[in-house]
């Protein structure tokens, strides 16, 4: 333990990592498989998930209900991102059209997780009373980013699976 950090912080920043790592990934690809579209929610959920039970075991919690209405908020805004991605379908495999700047949508995201991660570890290292707000903050930001993430996948894989079933 190096101040106050410890292994969930080092669990925090690989799953940040990760979800950065598979939204490149996806963006870069033509075809897209179901995984790849929740690989980077499901981290970017991880991330929320912890920063947010990190923050309800401090000493003073927040109120539960924010953590909720940021999951839903970002649900909600996943959910309107999904519908206006165009998919198109070949012979082999569903491809989703994006614009240049809607895949760096994604990318961007998933660097907010990462900032996220980073303002509660420099947060907890050193421990100030003046950085409890940032990483509430914080914690919020990167359930919105998660719900966000979680909303834009399920709703593509609606309309894949959908698209598949019509075109069958």
């Amino acid at each position: 333990m190096i101040h106050n950090l410890n292994s969930v912080h080092l669990l925090l920043v690989a799953a940040a990592g990760a979800c950065i790592h598979l939204s490149v990934r996806e963006v870069r690809r033509r075809y897209i498989s179901i995984w790849r579209l929740f690989a980077p929610a499901m981290f970017a959920l991880f991330v929320g998930a912890v920063l947010s039970l990190l923050q309800l075991g401090e000493s003073r919690p927040p109120a539960p209900w924010l953590f909720a209405a940021a999951l839903g908020g970002g649900f909600a805004l996943g959910t309107v991102r999904g519908m206006t991605i165009g998919i198109r379908h070949d012979m082999y495999r569903p491809q989703v059209n994006l614009t240049h700047k809607s895949k760096l949508m994604l990318v961007w995201v998933a660097i907010v997780v990462g900032v996220a991660v980073a303002v509660e570890c420099v947060g907890a290292f050193f421990g100030s009373a003046d950085l409890e707000t940032p990483r509430l903050g914080a914690a919020l930001v990167a359930m919105l980013c998660g719900g966000a993430m979680l909303g834009r996948a399920l709703l593509l894989t609606l309309r894949l699976y959908r698209g598949d079933r019509v075109s069958a």
